[in-house]
């Protein structure tokens, strides 16, 4: 018999008249990787709260249908005695903290002392976790003193230390950089190895891919199919369905690479599955980028890609700052930014956070000067820079504090001195880039945690500031929301604004940034244009990142060339 068996399952949410959930009918078996994919909205993070009671014990709404976990009916079965065979990961880390301890280890250890675990059974297991997520160092810290990526190892080891026999986890691994979402999924495929069950939602598609047995793809709360990874994504329908397919099977497609099977056409999926295909690609590629362009120091330069000619924005000169005494974050860092759309990339705590609120003046430099058109800014203050530096914080629920999204998106531009009609037009104009006119009355907690990302983007972008820093834009996002923040990027550029984000996903990065920043430790390792930095691997090695998914498959096909994205390389007539 399967661990779980999900058997026509209906949720409809209070006040509502749509289904969440429409006829979801499925099988998990023990030790089994399962993968959960779809468009946001699709009803994936519901499918999460329903495997462990809280859909509908504490949602209420209208139930209907089975999820049988282990003999165990979820829907009927208290949430208290349903946790010790099911553990959940939030899609958002912070809303996973518990409150109610001072300090990791006190978090990780607080959901097993609340199931009575011996003393010295509790001190094991986080002592055992805290190196498996490698978050040792951060033992005696306040987890809300902690970045996004390094919450969310928290959050995660919370979990793992309870053993549940099922771990559910809604997209584990948003606010990690490469490395951190490499050593997630090694994890959990680890313990699935050891009869553990494991069902996580995710958007990296290359990672699903990459691990899971089988992968549920939903679209508007229905089933669509339920099997391989290889046969989900060589669906022609995924498009229609708001999933993209992983980079590899993308390259493929449009290659004409793929293998038969009962007389239909299946691409791979994987860096490796490519590789075992090596023989059908064409022995030369015709690339976007011939020579990879070489960096230059010049501020004052026009640009190949656009007739803009470039301006300093920043310069940092012999930047130090600390949080504790003699724990530098950085010290003597040295940077001019111009207009160029600029990523910065780095693995969890390499500073990056950090070097953005210095720049927004959140945060005042031990050492060192920060000029912006020229001036110190240490000369100004918050407000005085917030009508010429907007920033997008990490995390959205630390920026919205208004029950309506049309008063929440005003409120920045009526604090810089815009007239109420002034500012409810941007506001409009910043909901409707972003796509949540519609959602102008809503209440922003009563959206989910997607939309709310994109609700504090539209509060900023609606301030016409001349800068606009977005701390982690892509966090929660599917491919169409990927999309619409990186038409605002460019969109923000073209028009002579200065962007400048924070990201972890390499293939936005490749597409939508022309200038790139590797830092570790609070230092630079590289700075330059993208199709060189993502050449330099001493640099991308230090920094613990990894190149685009493009450019990694095309490197090791050995095509000459910086190929950054799936569209820098030319059809392939069949």
């Amino acid at each position: 018999m399967a661990l779980i068996e999900v058997t026509n399952l209906k949720y409809r949410y209070p006040h509502t008249e749509k289904l969440a959930l429409d006829g979801l009918h499925f099988q998990v078996e023990k030790g089994s990787f399962i993968g959960i994919a779809g468009e946001n909205k699709a009803g994936k993070s519901t499918l999460c709260q329903a495997l462990v009671g809280l859909v509908p014990t504490m949602f209420k709404g209208a139930y209907g249908g089975k999820i049988m976990i282990d003999g165990l009916e979820a829907g009927k079965t208290p949430v208290a005695l349903l946790c010790q065979k099911v553990g959940l990961i939030f899609q958002n880390p912070f809303n996973q903290l518990s409150g109610a301890k001072d300090t990791v280890f006190g978090e990780i250890a607080f959901g097993l002392q609340n199931l009575g675990v011996p003393r010295e059974e509790i001190v094991r297991r986080v002592e055992e976790n805290l190196r498996l997520l490698d978050i040792e160092q951060y033992r005696d810290r306040n987890p809300f003193d902690l970045s996004g990526g390094q919450t969310q190892r928290v959050a995660i080891a919370s979990i793992l230390a309870m053993q549940p026999e099922i771990i559910v986890l809604d997209e584990p691994t948003s606010q990690l950089d490469p490395q951190g979402s490499e050593e997630v999924f090694r994890v959990v495929d680890t313990l699935s190895k050891t009869g553990i069950t494991i069902i996580m939602v995710e958007h990296k598609m290359e990672k699903l891919a990459s691990y899971c047995d089988k992968i549920l793809l939903l679209h508007d709360g229905k089933q669509i199919a339920y099997d391989t990874p290889e046969k989900i994504f060589s669906r022609d329908d995924l498009e229609e369905l708001g999933v993209e397919a992983p980079v590899f099977t993308r390259v493929c497609r449009k290659l004409s690479v793929y293998r038969e099977e009962d007389g239909k056409r299946l691409y791979p999926v994987t860096m490796e599955q490519t590789m075992a295909l090596k023989d059908q690609f064409p022995p030369e590629l015709g690339g976007k980028y011939k020579e990879a362009e070489q960096p230059g120091g010049e501020t004052e330069r026009t640009t190949g890609a656009s007739d803009r000619t470039l301006r300093e924005i920043f310069r940092i000169k012999d930047l130090s700052f600390h949080y504790l005494e003699h724990v530098p974050i950085m010290e003597d860092l040295t940077l001019t930014l111009d207009t160029r759309p600029a990523a910065v990339i780095g693995q969890n705590g390499a500073g990056k956070t950090t070097l953005v609120k210095l720049l927004k003046g959140l945060l005042k430099p031990v050492s060192g000067t920060i000029l912006f058109g020229g001036n110190d800014i240490s000369e100004r203050t918050v407000a005085q820079l917030a009508g010429s530096v907007g920033y997008v914080f990490q995390n959205p629920d630390d920026q919205i504090f208004k029950n309506r999204v049309m008063d929440e998106v005003m409120v920045g531009p009526l604090n810089i001195g815009m007239g109420r009609e002034e500012a409810e037009r941007r506001a409009r104009e910043a909901l409707s880039m972003v796509g949540l006119l519609d959602a102008a009355e809503e209440n922003p907690y009563d959206l989910d945690l997607s939309e709310r990302k994109m609700v504090a983007i539209a509060s900023v972008v609606a301030m016409d500031t001349q800068v606009l820093i977005l701390d982690e834009p892509t966090i929660a996002q599917d491919a169409r929301g990927r999309r619409v923040i990186g038409s605002i990027v460019r969109k923000l550029s073209d028009s002579g604004k200065f962007v400048l984000a924070i990201l972890h996903d390499m293939d936005f990065v490749a597409e939508y940034f022309e200038r790139v920043i590797v830092m570790a430790h609070g230092k630079v390792l590289a700075d330059g244009p993208k199709e060189t930095v993502f050449y330099e691997e001493d640099a991308l090695a230090a920094a613990k990142l990894e190149q685009p998914h493009t450019a990694a498959l095309c490197r090791k096909l050995g095509y000459e060339g910086a190929f950054m994205t799936v569209n820098d390389i030319k059809d392939r007539t069949v």
